[in-house]
């Protein structure tokens, strides 16, 4: 008996000892396996960072960086699907979805009819709503990772609060890992992974997700201000090219007229203008004079100016009502300006051995005339409401002809309000009164003189402070 138990003793603890054997190799083997695991994930990792770098020096285009920062991230961590938002405009920001993997990463709240869809077509239905659903900032699972300013996860999907009450089949046991996407200081958008079918994410998936997180930021911070340079540069050399066509339709020099010396002076406040000016031959015995005034700035002014001037030229020629000629005007542009957009019209038509001078204003600043004889300065008012407020009734009944007589040695100052509210540092105008005085002094030697009399007042008086309108002048001069 005794002999017995020593033996069954024995034997106990050699089972013991050989359970323990197999209990430490199983646990040699699978420390073994989760360090291959991580070196794994670690080398794919590097090599995805690579990747990056030379991706970035091929092809910097957002559209590459997202297909491969997206792949790159769920290949890296094993996960079964991935998607990419960002952020679109800074005063309503949404975050877009710009890219998801092959098998989708369905982490916001789906719609019920997907529920009710099998097989292919409820993936495409699936991948058609999370590529077309944007996201408010502040929302859900996308809004907790932005404000956590780091990685977040979530083992269970619908255990979050953001999914509260769903019973989603096709987010049952999703595990989910977030991170938000910042370059310098500003919030680009968030990157999100998913495992299926219960499985989860290790320590080390989450710390590989976010060191990947953190160089795509740069990544893509890098690509989007390369694109917007991109942009920039690409607009800019429109707007180079769409102002050299606006100064080419702008006359080159004034008429060589008989009885009157013309001169004109322009300065645009951007690459392209609202201001508008051009002399017109209506017959062998009359030419005409245009200014104009597009109530804003930049590319929708200086198109709605180009139409004016097309329709003013055709037609002003064998017409001798200016009023008639802005009828036209008017009606032309009445259906295509904005609401919030009006242009003002000032148009004169000029006769050969003659004093007298026909003249229409649709709104437009009242010129100003030098009197010779008396050394005074007169403003002429004529009636006329500006173009493009009213499609033609009350603009053709306000807007009529007006006429003007000039003697030898009078002078016809035409000008834009960029003139009159041309500022300085203080914000103070240059204003009618400087206008006139100017005017006033410079009369006597002439047209050109009375423009470039102006244009040196103008300057004088902005001294530093940016131009922010077009200056427009013209000046009449009775010979």
């Amino acid at each position: 008996m005794d002999h017995f138990l020593y033996a069954l003793v024995i034997c106990t603890i050699v089972g013991v000892a050989a359970w323990l054997v197999v209990i430490q190799r199983r646990e040699t083997l699978r420390a073994k396996e989760e360090r291959e695991e991580i070196e794994g994930e670690e080398q794919r990792m590097f090599h995805f960072l690579h990747g990056l770098g030379e991706s970035l020096q091929v092809d910097s285009s957002p559209p590459n960086m997202h297909r491969y920062i997206v792949n790159g991230v769920a290949e890296v961590v094993n996960a079964d699907g991935g998607i990419l938002y960002l952020l679109d405009n800074p005063e309503n920001p949404e975050l877009v979805p710009v890219f998801q993997t092959e098998r989708a990463a369905p982490i916001i709240p789906l719609p019920v009819d997907l529920f009710e869809l099998e097989g292919l077509r409820q993936k495409r239905r699936l991948r058609s709503f999370l590529q077309l659903t944007t996201i408010p900032r502040d929302n859900g699972l996308l809004g907790m990772a932005l404000d956590a300013g780091q990685t977040v996860y979530i083992e269970k999907l619908l255990d979050s609060p953001a999914f509260e009450g769903s019973a989603n089949p096709l987010q049952q046991n999703l595990a989910v890992l977030l991170a938000p996407l910042v370059y310098g200081q500003k919030e680009v958008g968030v990157l999100a992974v998913v495992k299926n079918s219960g499985q989860t994410f290790s320590a080390n998936d989450r710390d590989v997700f976010g060191s990947i997180a953190e160089q795509s930021s740069f990544a893509l911070g890098s690509a989007i201000i390369h694109a917007e340079a991109h942009e920039k540069r690409r607009l800019e050399d429109e707007l180079k090219r769409a102002s050299e066509i606006q100064r080419i339709l702008l006359p080159k020099k004034p008429p060589g007229l008989r009885d009157y010396r013309l001169a004109s002076a322009f300065s645009a406040a951007r690459l392209v203008s609202g201001d508008y000016f051009d002399y017109v031959p209506v017959d062998e015995q009359r030419f005409g004079v245009a200014i104009g005034d597009v109530c804003g700035k930049g590319i929708a002014a200086s198109l709605i100016m180009a139409m004016c001037r097309s329709t003013l030229r055709n037609n002003a020629v064998g017409n001798l009502s200016p009023a008639s000629v802005l009828h036209a005007v008017n009606r032309a542009i009445f259906p295509d300006i904005r609401e919030d957009m009006f242009v003002s019209l000032l148009y004169l038509v000029l006769t050969r051995d003659s004093n007298e001078i026909r003249l229409a204003r649709a709104g437009h600043e009242p010129p100003l005339v030098f009197r010779k004889c008396s050394g005074e300065v007169e403003t002429v008012e004529p009636p006329g409401m500006a173009a493009g407020i009213d499609d033609g009734e009350v603009f053709e009944r306000s807007l009529v002809d007006f006429p003007l007589s000039l003697d030898s040695g009078d002078l016809l100052l035409l000008y834009t309000d960029g003139v009159i509210e041309a500022a300085n540092a203080l914000d103070e105008e240059f204003g009618i009164d400087r206008l006139r005085e100017t005017l006033a002094a410079s009369a006597s030697r002439g047209a050109k003189a009375v423009v470039d009399a102006v244009s040196e007042s103008v300057a004088d008086f902005v001294g530093k402070a940016p131009q922010s309108d077009d200056i427009t002048l013209i000046a009449v001069e009775k010979r």
